[in-house]
Order: C-alpha cells, then sequence, then structure tokens
C-alpha cells in the first residue's frame, strides 16, 4: 500500500518544470524608449532672415537658443530662451511745399529680442525619428533703438515692449545634435515718432542652425 503514494512522488519529480519566458515589450513601452532624448540639454546658434510688417527693408538676424526638453507629454516639451538681433533700414526723401529743398533721410531700427517659448517636439515620428518637427509659442521682451539721420543731424529714440512669437520647424538628426530649419513670426509695437504706432515684429523671420543635444 505504501509503494503507490512513492511513485507518484518520484513521477512528479521527473516532471519537466515549466520554461521560463520574457515578457515582451508593450507598444507604450516600446514607443517611450524611441522618445527616450539623447540629451535634455538644448543649444543652439541661429542665422536667418527677418522682415518686418513696416516698409523696413529685410535684414539678416543673428540668435542664440539654450533650452531644456522636459519629461513632459513623453519627453516632447522643450522650454527654450532665445536671443536675436537684427537692424533693417529703410532710406527716401521727404518732400514737402515748407521745405526749402527735397531732403534725404535714413532711418535704422535696431532690435534685440529676449523670448521665452514652450516648443513641443514631434520625436520619433518621422523617417524613424531622425526627423523631428516642432512648434513653439512665448513672450518676448523687445528692445528697440530707432535712429533717424535728416536735415544733416541724427534723432534717436528708445522703447522696450513686450509681444510673442509663433514658431514651426524641423531638425534632422546629425552626430550629436541636429541641423535645423525654422520661421517665426514676431508681434510686438512701439510709438516712436518716426515710425508711428506700428507692429515692428517680424512678418517674415527665417533661420537655420545646428542644435546640440547635451
Amino acid at each position: 500500500m505504501t509503494a503507490l503514494p512513492l511513485l507518484t512522488l518520484l513521477a512528479l519529480a521527473q516532471t519537466p518544470a515549466p520554461a521560463k519566458t520574457t515578457p515582451t515589450p508593450s507598444k507604450e513601452t516600446a514607443a517611450a524608449a524611441t522618445q527616450e532624448p539623447g540629451g535634455r540639454i538644448l543649444l543652439a546658434p541661429k542665422l536667418g532672415f527677418f522682415k518686418t510688417t513696416t516698409p523696413l527693408s529685410g535684414a539678416f538676424f543673428l540668435g542664440a537658443e539654450a533650452g531644456y526638453l522636459t519629461p513632459l507629454l513623453g519627453n516632447r516639451l522643450a522650454i527654450v530662451a532665445e536671443f536675436n538681433f537684427h537692424q533693417p533700414q529703410v532710406s527716401g526723401t521727404l518732400s514737402d511745399p515748407q521745405l526749402p529743398a527735397d531732403a534725404p533721410y535714413t532711418l535704422t531700427e535696431r532690435e534685440m529680442a529676449i523670448l521665452l517659448s514652450a516648443v513641443y517636439r514631434f520625436e520619433g515620428t518621422f523617417l524613424e525619428g531622425t526627423l523631428t518637427p516642432y512648434v513653439g509659442a512665448g513672450p518676448g521682451l523687445y528692445l528697440h533703438r530707432a535712429e533717424t539721420e535728416a536735415f544733416g543731424s541724427t534723432y534717436t529714440e528708445s522703447e522696450a515692449t513686450v509681444g510673442f512669437q509663433l514658431l514651426g520647424g524641423a531638425e534632422y538628426k546629425l552626430g550629436p545634435g541636429g541641423i535645423f530649419a525654422e520661421v517665426h513670426y514676431h508681434f510686438t509695437r512701439v510709438n516712436f515718432l518716426t515710425t508711428g504706432d506700428v507692429n515692428l515684429g517680424g512678418f517674415l523671420a527665417a533661420g537655420v542652425g545646428y542644435r546640440l543635444h547635451l
């Protein structure tokens, strides 16, 4: 009577244990891994062309940005501080019956902008993650200085205004960062004697550069 339980125990001991299986990562986990950034610090110089909504001529602009890629929205939301400088001008001739003769003039408007934007980056969505479109917006402080040369004298006006910018662009992965091209729209008003109450923001502001990811 005791042999049957003993044979049962031997049979159970010889039964192979079930094989261990490695869990397959979910689509959400794989997507999160794809979106994990190579570096959260973003640094970039910029060079571009800036045209205001006024008769001022277009001018090249120089810029620089420093940003931080936050873990928010799946590592896609960046906070970016930016500095831009450009100096458009316009020349012409003043004609008035009260003037003894036509008087040439030149108006130069120097603008420096300090901007802070929230930028959403579409990481890992195009060309297997090598192309990253992005859009953003944010407020800015614009420092204006207008110099007018006319009648043999120079007239200077200065003003600081608050405005905002909208931006969009695309970055192509290259090395430790990526090359990018982007467009901006700026809105900021000034009320100079020489310009009147106008928007000196950029109707067309396009730039290119290289963004380093650290």
